[in-house]
């Protein structure tokens, strides 16, 4: 797996002041939209925040969770379906802090973004259940729908690991 990314602390600008058109892509040479933290695009990676209040007192280890598409649009559970993050980039609780990219062409089964809405469609309606029913769930179920790397049935723990 890949090394995970930590981010610095973000400013106010960073965090949504200059944000291109959702119809704005960069694409690197392959054709593959390349990661901006800048412009708050993480294509193909899982993405973490904290949680104000529980991520300090926990030594940084209980956060949000979430999934960007092929096209760096984020997606995330809070609870009655999954959501799109928040215009302007990052997560429901704040920025992107810690970000793992991750290769699209291990999907095992149909393609990155069609593993996402499948989860999207399956999860729609679903409450949160804390410790049971969370973000991490939601972001498991997607790796499990795509098969990523081969492996059937993902678990939030497994790939918390992989951050860690």
């Amino acid at each position: 797996m890949r090394k995970s990314h930590v981010m610095p602390p973000a400013s106010v600008h960073e965090m949504g002041a200059c944000r291109p058109r959702e119809d704005e892509k960069v694409e690197s040479a392959d054709g593959h939209v390349e990661v901006s933290v800048e412009d708050g695009r993480w294509p193909c990676c899982i993405v973490w925040t904290w949680l104000p209040g529980c991520t300090q007192c926990t030594a940084g280890v209980v956060g949000h969770m979430g999934i960007g598409s092929t096209g760096g649009q984020l997606w995330e559970f809070l609870g009655h379906g999954a959501s799109q993050g928040p215009k302007g980039g990052g997560l429901g609780f704040g920025p992107v802090l810690r970000y793992l990219p991750l290769d699209p062409k291990l999907v095992r089964r149909g393609t990155w973004d069609e593993g996402i809405e499948a989860t999207i469609k399956k999860w729609r309606g679903r409450m949160h259940g804390a410790v049971v029913s969370n973000c991490h769930s939601f972001v498991a179920d997607c790796l499990d729908e795509m098969m990523y790397a081969g492996i059937p049935c993902w678990g939030y723990l497994s790939y918390l690991l992989a951050i860690w």
